[in-house]
């Protein structure tokens, strides 16, 4: 059962990392302010949730289609991490995911949760372009969570079904189609 789970693991990353150019242009979008999450957590605890959906919804922000959290990406991520990550990988990334949240919080004295979307935009992409060796584990932790939510937010019924081109039914390989023929979308996965 390991081996499915790892292999899951697998299939999903490298997913994430064919996709994470498509969405990083989505840094720059404006943010509605963060609600309460309406779920019982697995991993994160209360007080984590709100800091939690607040980089999530940074990093994949409401436009033209809905925010992250909007379509479920964070009780995804609570889930997977939760069901899939070994004791070994869990306490990794909660120490990744304290030491975000330790580096968000203290730039500018209050709280992550509370800045104003373009400030929330800065410091994570300040924290992407840090190469010091101090930010290394808060890099870390972003950067995971950015994989997967961009991972679980593409694969989710809603952003397939509407805002991709998506196919029930597999038809015919067609290996070069010019984008302008999809009417400018990707394809679901």
């Amino acid at each position: 059962m390991k081996r499915r789970n790892t292999i899951k693991l697998l299939t999903l990353g490298t997913g994430a990392v064919f996709v994470s150019p498509l969405v990083s242009g989505l840094l720059s979008g404006c943010k509605a302010e963060p609600k309460a999450p309406e779920f019982d957590p697995e991993f994160f605890n209360e007080n984590d949730l709100p800091f939690l959906v607040a980089v999530i919804d940074t990093l994949i922000p409401a436009t033209d289609s809905p925010s992250a959290s909007g379509v479920g990406v964070p009780q995804m991520l609570d889930h997977m991490i939760a069901g899939l990550y070994s004791e070994t990988d869990q306490a990794n990334f909660s120490m990744q995911f304290s030491a975000l949240k330790d580096y968000l919080n203290t730039i500018d004295g209050q709280s992550f949760v509370y800045l104003d979307p373009e400030e929330q935009t800065a410091h994570i992409q300040e924290l992407i372009n840090s190469r010091e060796d101090s930010t290394n584990a808060a890099r870390s932790g972003l950067l995971a969570i950015k994989n997967q939510s961009v991972n679980y937010y593409l694969n989710t019924e809603t952003i397939a079904k509407n805002h991709l081109n998506y196919l029930p039914v597999p038809g015919p390989f067609l290996p070069c189609v010019p984008l302008d023929e999809l009417n400018g979308k990707a394809w679901a996965i």
